[in-house]
């Protein structure tokens, strides 16, 4: 099961739109219901100049749960 979960990921993100990330940015609020900082500070360091919306909306699920010391 977890193969095919894998294969159908990887398909969605091919077949799915990909933004520059100052693009993406400029309607942070509308897509991420975030503001442009939370975007950016979720991306420092992403590999690549264009990502799906699905890639960004984890990496920001992501980075608003890091636990800061």
């Amino acid at each position: 099961m977890a193969v095919k979960k894998t294969h159908k990921t990887e398909a969605r993100s091919i077949s799915a739109p990909r933004y520059a990330l100052d693009e993406l940015e400029t309607h942070a609020k509308e897509l991420f219901e975030v503001r442009a900082e939370v975007l950016a500070g979720a991306m420092y360091g992403a590999d690549g100049e264009l990502f799906t919306v699905t890639e960004v909306k984890e990496r920001i699920q992501q980075f608003m749960k890091a636990k800061v010391d």
